[in-house]
């Protein structure tokens, strides 16, 4: 049943991180853009957004605490809101209240999440005047993976991002609930670097290879394991040299294949049953000192 427009005070929301199984990148598009064939899912590690009403009309405050970089107009929760009202031309007061448990610049999209989840907890608390496609094209107008976040949680997108198609069936239900390890350097890298370098050494794959990949691990032809890849890993594997020794010390002690995420710096793997979190994380600190940061998560693909 709709709820009435206003009849709550407050809403709070999970906003779920992401990992890409499988990021290539293509090439720059004419537009400035680049050209990417992506296969995301969402993980259960979350941000929390609330959103609650304030007394003046057309106000915006947005909070972010621990974290006073995020505060304000430069998080695009509050361009949510602006692009929301644009859209609807509501001009209830709102602030949002973020909580943070995804790292920034790690590759994982809490920022893009964060963004959604506003937009989400808006047209809750409005009374879902916006329907899914509406939403959609407002988050396109955030970033090039937001429109990602409204989804179920398993997706293949192409284009700049933008174009979205959901993945359901047998890899939905074989992912669903698996458990994987995350952890972040302490350090984190710039995604606009990060691509400008790949485009500099022309680092890109082949389009019609990365169509046939995801064909491929969608029948079955190939397992996860094979499947995951990630274009940026050789560019920040060579930058950051003590990756390559870390990744191969965990693939010998506990046989897990770490990767990188998006544009980094947060690595994952997937994470059988039998393996120990404690000696796993025991490892990666040993190894790279105790600023790294480490979490346990599972995959979640539930959407809101």
């Amino acid at each position: 049943m709709m709820k009435a427009k206003n009849a709550i005070s407050q809403i709070s929301l999970p906003a779920p991180a992401k990992v890409n199984l499988f990021l290539s990148v293509n090439g720059k598009r004419t537009d400035g853009f680049h050209a990417i064939n992506s296969v995301l899912t969402k993980i259960d590690l979350c941000d929390l957004v609330t959103l609650e009403k304030t007394d003046q009309l057309d106000e915006i405050e947005c909070a972010c605490p621990g974290h006073d970089a995020l505060s304000g107009s430069q998080n695009l929760a509050y361009r949510a809101i602006e692009e929301w009202r644009k859209k609807t031309g509501d001009r209830t007061g709102m602030k949002v209240t973020i909580r943070k448990r995804i790292p920034v610049m790690s590759g994982l999209g809490g920022g893009s999440s964060d963004a959604v989840a506003t937009l989400v907890g808006l047209n809750l608390y409005h009374g879902i005047p916006l329907n899914q496609n509406e939403l959609a094209e407002i988050a396109g107008k955030l970033g090039s993976d937001c429109p990602f976040f409204l989804s179920e949680g398993l997706a293949n997108v192409s284009g700049r991002g933008e174009d979205l198609r959901e993945i359901s069936g047998a890899k939905k239900k074989e992912l669903d609930g698996q458990r994987i390890f995350l952890f972040r350097p302490p350090l984190g890298f710039s995604t606009p670097l990060i691509y400008d370098e790949l485009s500099k050494r022309k680092l890109f794959s082949d389009s019609e290879w990365a169509k046939q990949n995801v064909r491929n691990w969608e029948s079955g032809l190939l397992d996860t394991a094979q499947f995951c890849h990630n274009d940026f890993e050789s560019f920040i594997l060579k930058k950051f040299l003590f990756l390559s020794p870390l990744f191969e010390e965990l693939k010998k002690r506990f046989e897990l294949s770490f990767q990188v995420s998006g544009s980094g710096s947060c690595c994952f793997s997937f994470a059988h049953e039998g393996v120990c979190e404690i000696e796993v994380k025991e490892c990666i600190i040993n190894l790279i000192g105790e600023n790294c940061r480490f979490w346990t998560s599972r995959i979640r693909l539930n959407g809101y």
